[in-house]
């Protein structure tokens, strides 16, 4: 009986931290990121002037969580970096690592010290959505550009259904170098409220053992779990953005989704940002000079300098 109040009170302050901080890192951190991005707001506020498609994406993106864009100016950044990869292609160089874990090839250096047009795409229109959202600065944890081919029968990995788990504060962006429909595996998400509404019974459900059925590990329980919710339409329309290169998709760190699994003899390149706001204003002569690799999945301290 104790045990059972116990996680009763636990699932109750989880369900009170998503809620207010639309984070899954827990009820005990996720207040700490919440509390600098107020603290951005005040120290270094922005309003900035938006393309009209960025600003509808803006207010979109306040609501669900999930937004997508395009501008001549997104597409240009895309043709400048997909022609790069080509040409170092065609030289021979080495340009994609092996096959990984995931059925994923990360690119082999840093995108942003090899692609100065990412830089474009920060001081513009992503950057614009961003400073808007946030009503600060912002500045970029780390970008990871990747190939995903159709190498499987079933997916793996991030491509079932997952939240990242992370600050509620960050933002994914998803930028897509070529053009995409559905069967080029494009990232497909829920909304914020619908995914929370399943994340609300997930821990019960783990806890009493409901979920053991669904797979042999927790990972594979809980995401053939959403898998089958989702397909029952307890989620709602799943959100698929596609369209044409240059394609900018942001989604919240912890909204549920799922990517990177094309049809037969499709595939998808992509980059994807982990985003956060900032209490300066961004420093991209900084990024220059060090690139922006993945160091961590996130910040201790979100008022640090990365």
């Amino acid at each position: 009986m104790m045990l059972d109040v116990k996680g009763a009170i636990s699932d109750w302050l989880e369900r009170r931290s998503m809620r207010r901080h639309r984070s899954r890192i827990g009820w005990r951190l996720a207040p700490r990121y919440s509390d600098y991005l107020e603290r951005c707001r005040r120290e270094n506020p922005l309003k900035p002037d938006l393309d009209p498609a960025v600003a509808a994406a803006v207010e979109t993106f306040r609501r669900d969580g999930v937004a997508s864009f395009w501008t001549p100016r997104t597409r240009a950044v895309a043709d400048a970096v997909r022609s790069g990869l080509e040409l170092r292609e065609a030289a021979g160089e080495a340009v994609w690592k092996p096959i990984n874990d995931y059925a994923v090839r990360n690119y082999a250096g840093d995108a942003w010290l090899d692609f100065p047009a990412f830089e474009e795409l920060f001081a513009g229109d992503l950057g614009g959505f961003l400073s808007a959202y946030f009503g600060s600065a912002f500045k970029i944890l780390y970008g990871a550009m990747y190939r995903s081919e159709h190498l499987q029968e079933h997916r793996i990995g991030s491509q079932m259904w997952h939240s990242d788990s992370g600050p509620g504060i960050c933002i994914n962006v998803m930028f897509y170098l070529h053009d995409t429909t559905p069967a080029n595996g494009p990232l497909e998400a829920l909304p914020w409220n619908r995914s929370l509404a399943l994340y609300e019974t997930e821990k019960r459900l783990m806890r009493r053992g409901a979920l053991d059925r669904y797979g042999a590990s927790k990972r594979d329980r809980i995401s053939n779990w959403y898998a089958e919710r989702i397909a029952a339409g307890d989620g709602g329309p799943v959100l698929q953005p596609s369209g044409q290169a240059g394609l900018v998709v942001p989604f919240l760190n912890n909204t549920l989704h799922r990517g990177g699994y094309p049809a037969a003899g499709h595939a998808r390149t992509a980059i994807v940002f982990h985003c956060y706001p900032s209490h300066r204003a961004i420093d991209l002569a900084r990024y220059r000079a060090k690139g922006i690799a993945k160091s961590a999945p996130y910040p201790a301290d979100p008022a640090a300098e990365f």
